[in-house]
């Protein structure tokens, strides 16, 4: 049962790391973008509230929004994922595709089974 609980208090804190790292990249392409965060969020559909939680590492991501981000905004799904601080440049080569972006999901899921 301890052990249970200490995977799941990891899971918890991974999950809680990849919204601060994700929300960090999403502030920075809009930043990129010049977009406010209430032209954003109003184009996104949800509360400058939300976005801002989402920036922050307070609110997770959904794949619906990841995706309209990634329109609205017009990048690569990929500058979500990568290196925040860029020191490394996105290799379009290795680009994260909508299908990479599923299974992710479908395996997060899983995890929280």
């Amino acid at each position: 049962m301890n052990i249970y609980y200490e995977k799941g208090k990891m899971m918890m804190n991974m999950t809680e790391e990849y919204n601060r790292l994700i929300g960090k990249r999403v502030k920075m392409q809009r930043i990129s973008a010049k977009v406010s965060q209430t032209e954003l969020a109003k184009e996104l559909g949800v509360t400058q509230t939300h976005l801002s939680n989402i920036e922050n590492g307070r609110a997770g991501l959904t794949i619906p929004n990841l995706i309209k981000l990634h329109q609205i905004l017009e990048c690569p799904i990929s500058s979500f994922f990568v290196d925040i601080e860029g020191e490394k440049e996105a290799d379009n080569s290795s680009d994260i595709t909508l299908e990479n972006v599923m299974e992710l999901a479908r395996l997060l899921k899983k995890a929280r089974a």
